[in-house]
């Protein structure tokens, strides 16, 4: 039992992304789950790729679950342990994990991968969608009479003013 109640009152935190220049997760609450994204040196957002990482040590592969619904990503995992115990009895040991995150917008969800690394991280990582410059216009300026022009009004005094134009540009040639 005193094995049991230290696996379960002295849990890890499970999730987090290291802040910008610090190798160690955030330490703000008892079982946190604090998530913050990784900024690099440079400053700004990360330049190609998002990455989640979350602490599963004791569970093996086959143990977890990661399920992608649109930007929801779910990992779960179930690991059921028996051994024998004392005085001919036997300890089970139950292990769950039930986490879920909603990805940032600006992610490629269509591309995300998963990995489990050899310290007990699993990390989720998904690229950036490439922003897309927009190209430059001009936008036309609307005159007003005053404040009580309608929109109609001000259309109107605009077709007059292009026929006007357009016959005076007529004349000159």
């Amino acid at each position: 039992m005193d094995r049991l109640s230290h696996a379960v009152f002295h849990a890890q935190p499970l999730l987090w992304l290291e802040p910008a220049g610090q190798g160690e997760p955030r330490q703000d609450g008892v079982a946190q789950a604090g998530v913050t994204e990784q900024e690099p040196e440079f400053g700004g957002r990360q330049d190609k790729k998002f990455e989640l990482r979350m602490d599963v040590a004791g569970f093996s592969p086959e143990e977890l679950t990661v399920r992608q619904e649109g930007r929801k990503v779910t990992v779960t995992g179930r690991r059921e342990k028996q051994s024998p115990g004392e005085d001919g009895g036997s300890f089970q040991e139950y292990l769950e994990l039930h986490r879920e995150m909603l990805l940032p917008t600006g992610l490629d969800v269509e591309a995300v991968t998963c990995s489990l690394c050899s310290d007990g991280q699993l990390r989720i990582e998904a690229p950036r969608l490439a922003l897309q410059r927009a190209e430059g216009k001009a936008i036309p300026i609307s005159v007003q009479a005053g404040e009580g022009a309608t929109q109609g009004d001000t259309a109107a005094k605009e077709e007059k003013e292009l026929g006007r134009e357009e016959e005076s540009g007529s004349q000159e040639t």
